[in-house]
Order: structure tokens, then C-alpha cells, then sequence
């Protein structure tokens, strides 16, 4: 699966956009963000992130609008290859988070290289991680909202 990231990595003067390969998709991993409201009276729930604060600062972390969509993690991590240079921050539980084989700091702007690979090595504290990347994730929006819905199977269509 590719997933386009609106990178703001600044290269010569210009914002690129970055892409990532999502190589493993973890036990549980969505697109989220702070959720949809105002659609409650007809029967659409807000959904969102489980972690507000962690995901917020994972956002902050890179620069990003608070509310930005990020990758919500839950308990086994995916596998993903940087085909850009990216800034990402993880936020919320420590799931053992690695960088080509190393382990990186929780909370923390991180840069990753093109070619790059983070996994997860497993539960050490926590159920659900944050992946945040400078510029936000492009996916489609539906109802002011890039949130995946999982029970409802409630997507935007490209």
C-alpha cells in the first residue's frame, strides 16, 4: 500500500511531497484525526483518535495543525519504508519503535531518510501509538473529516 504524505521537508527553496510504504499493516492501523462533529443528529458518531493529547502533540511535534490526520497504532506497529525524507514524531504508547534496527526516542521530532524503515518491536507500555508526519497525510475527506471509519466501514472515496 502507498501512501501519499504532503511532506514539508524543504529541499531547494521547494515543499515536496513524500510518500511511505506501508510494508506491514500492523494488527490495527488507521487513518485518524480529532473526528467529525456535527453530524451527530443524523446518526454519524465522531469517531477519532482514542489518545486526544497524544495525537495532538505527535502533530505539534512536526508542525502540523493539531487536528492534522495521522496513523493511530494499536498494539502490533506496521512496517514502513520512507521513499522520502520525512520528519515524523510517535506519540502515545511505547510499542518499542525502530529505525532501520534502532531504537528512537517517544515524543520526539525524528527525521527519516529516504530508504529508511520504521517497525515495532512490541508492547512495553500502552496499547495505541501516533505516527505524525510534517505536512499532514493526503487522503480523502468526508464530512470535514479523514478519519477511517472501521465498524462502519465509513470512507471517502478517492
Amino acid at each position: 500500500m502507498l501512501i501519499i504524505v504532503k511532506a514539508t521537508l524543504k529541499k531547494r527553496g521547494m515543499i515536496s511531497r513524500g510518500q511511505i510504504k506501508i510494508i506491514k499493516p500492523g494488527l490495527l492501523t488507521t487513518v485518524q484525526d480529532l473526528g467529525r462533529s456535527g453530524y451527530q443528529q443524523y446518526g454519524v458518531t465522531v469517531s477519532g483518535v482514542m489518545d486526544n493529547v497524544s495525537a495532538r502533540l505527535a502533530n505539534i511535534l512536526v508542525g502540523n495543525d493539531e487536528g492534522e490526520g495521522l496513523l493511530e497504532v494499536a498494539m502490533l506497529g506496521p512496517e514502513i519504508e520512507f521513499l522520502e525524507d520525512m520528519v515524523i514524531a510517535i506519540t502515545g504508547g511505547d510499542l518499542l519503535p525502530v529505525l532501520n534496527n534502532h531504537a528512537v526516542a517517544m515524543g520526539k521530532s525524528l527525521l527519516a531518510p529516504k530508504g529508511d524503515k520504521l517497525a515495532f518491536r512490541g508492547i512495553k507500555n500502552g496499547c495505541r501509538s501516533y505516527i505524525a508526519f510534517s505536512g499532514g497525510i493526503q487522503v480523502p475527506i468526508l464530512m470535514g473529516s479523514k478519519v477511517e471509519g472501521v465498524l462502519g466501514a465509513m470512507k471517502a472515496e478517492p
